[in-house]
């Protein structure tokens, strides 16, 4: 999932920077100003990808319960299905059809549910694929018109 991936990396690439920015601070080789303008630009980098991430996790648990309540009406479909085949309400040859398309329906939502709870449970870019270089928009202090 592509967004998952950008907001971690986001989040990931702040964090990096603002890292590498107190390592120069420390040392001294960065003026207060320049920290102060890095820091906050960084910062916003880290918020916005923790945002983000909160609001894709939210939906993919929305999703994650959506598809475990779908799951759990299959074996009440199964068990209908067998009953109209032995009062002979459908035919063996529709019953093995039908059967067929419900079991590729479950397995496709085990997998589904499966995919979804490991993005949930992801922590890192790696995780959902990789991290992905997102540039660091800087504030503007005036418009460009200007």
């Amino acid at each position: 999932m592509k967004k998952l991936r950008i907001a971690f990396s986001k989040k990931e690439k702040g964090e990096q920077l603002l890292g590498k920015l107190e390592e120069l601070k420390e040392k001294g080789e960065v003026e207060d100003e320049q920290y102060e303008k890095k820091k906050e630009d960084y910062a916003r980098l880290v918020e916005e990808g923790q945002l983000e991430l909160e609001a894709i996790k939210d939906g993919l648990s929305s999703k994650l319960e959506a598809l475990k309540r779908e799951l759990e009406s299959y074996p009440d479909s199964l068990k209908d299905l067998k009953l109209e085949s032995k009062v002979g309400e459908i035919s063996a040859s529709r019953y093995m059809r039908q059967e067929q398309r419900i079991r590729r329906k479950v397995q496709k939502l085990r997998q589904e549910i499966s995919d979804t709870e490991l993005l949930l449970k992801a922590e890192t870019a790696n995780e959902v694929g990789g991290f992905i270089d997102v540039p660091v928009e800087r504030r503007s202090r005036r418009p460009r018109w200007l």
